[in-house]
């Protein structure tokens, strides 16, 4: 009796805290007493719940916080609006008052998992793994089919050990997507540990099941076109990737995944086409130049990675990606085998050009400064190659 005391009493705590979070010090907007918590009202608690998620889906907390509150006064049993009032509260940073709606989610609705998977999202999203995985495990316990635990269990064992052994990221995926077969997101971060796990085939044939479900969604498609492309079925890819844009023209990835593609299948033709519809679509990106430009050093076609490079740098002159690229394509012009009397002053030129992209990187002190070191240091050993003696 005395722990049945205790229980009530630890209850009517969490219930009066939350009570606060809920309904605030004063009567609601619409005029109703606060005492009128325990109304029914479906039709207005829905009209207050779809401003809140579109509030919410804008990160405008304190009104998504403000129509939750009054959904859940219309209706106190409105368990997706407690759920939003907590996410609108983790919006806000505040997860003291995140988990006061969810610990009493979990005591006003035992017999329903979202508290505890709330409650484990929240952890998830600040990488409290540990507390995560005893939320969804305790999700679990009251729903053993729960397709939402089982998804954040599979998030958390993709950076943990499980606990239990007989889990895994893989093993929680397929039973979360087992339980709710039209979940997207859910499917997609199961092909990817079906990926990692090298189950190639029964990726693709999953997310080949979920964008012939979804044939206007653009996700799922892109999803099985980036599937072939790891397994290397750059044909199929590429298919895929025109099905993308024929729902969106200017899909950026779908052109890129095309010209990649290609450029796997040493169709350099079509991969620049590619590559170059892609710079129409970005016209201020460097990223188009630079894979392309890739393509052509790859390939040891020097002067076009080059051409392609000074295009980049117009755009961006501080481009460490193009410069790192640039001066490796200088150095890379130089061929000591090659070099006679009657071209030596121009491969030393080439060298300079070089050494001065390499020193523009150094004194950047950014992401390839250690290579740029490396590089000069290969300057100065290609110049002894090319002449012994007089760089001694």
């Amino acid at each position: 009796m005395k722990g049945g005391t205790r229980k009530m009493k630890r209850f009517i705590i969490i219930f009066l805290a939350v009570f606060v979070v809920i309904v605030g010090c004063q009567a609601v907007t619409d005029g109703k007493n606060v005492n009128n918590v325990t109304t029914q009202n479906v039709s207005e608690a829905s009209k207050y719940y779809d401003f809140a998620k579109e509030y919410l889906k804008n990160k405008m907390f304190d009104s998504a916080i403000r129509n939750y509150r009054s959904a859940i006064v219309e209706s106190t049993a409105f368990i997706d609006a407690y759920i939003g009032l907590g996410k609108s509260f983790e919006g806000k940073f505040d997860y003291t008052r995140a988990e006061s709606v969810y610990n009493y989610m979990i005591d006003a609705f035992p017999k329903n998992a979202e508290g505890f998977n709330s409650y484990g999202f929240m952890y998830l999203t600040i990488k409290e793994y540990t507390n995560a995985e005893k939320q969804f495990t305790n999700a679990l316990k009251v729903d053993s089919m729960n397709s939402k635990a089982y998804d954040g269990l599979g998030q958390v064992y993709e950076k943990q050990k499980p606990s239990n052994s007989k889990l895994s990221a893989l093993t929680c995926y397929e039973k979360a997507c087992t339980y709710d077969p039209e979940n997207i997101a859910v499917s997609y971060r199961f092909a990817k540990a079906l990926i990692k796990s090298d189950k190639y085939e029964k990726a693709v044939d999953l997310l080949k099941k979920v964008s012939d479900d979804h044939p206007t969604f653009i996700e799922p498609i892109t999803n099985l076109a980036d599937a072939y492309v790891e397994i290397k079925e750059y044909k199929n890819a590429i298919n895929a990737y025109n099905k993308v844009l024929d729902l969106d023209s200017t899909y950026f990835n779908a052109f890129l995944g095309i010209a990649r593609s290609y450029e796997a299948l040493n169709d350099y033709s079509n991969a620049e086409t590619y590559y170059k519809k892609l710079m129409n679509v970005k016209p201020n990106s460097t990223i188009p130049h630079l894979y392309l430009a890739q393509m052509y050093l790859t390939l040891k076609n020097y002067d076009k990675t080059i051409d392609i490079l000074n295009t980049a740098l117009s755009k961006n002159q501080n481009d460490e990606n193009a410069l790192i690229m640039i001066a490796q394509a200088y150095f890379f012009k130089v061929d000591p085998q090659k070099v006679k009397d009657a071209n030596r002053d121009e491969a030393y030129g080439y060298l300079d050009k070089s050494e001065e992209y390499f020193n523009k990187i150094i004194n950047m002190n950014g992401k390839y400064s250690s290579d740029a070191k490396k590089g000069l240091e290969n300057v100065k050993k290609r110049r002894k190659e090319i002449d012994p003696n007089r760089w001694q």
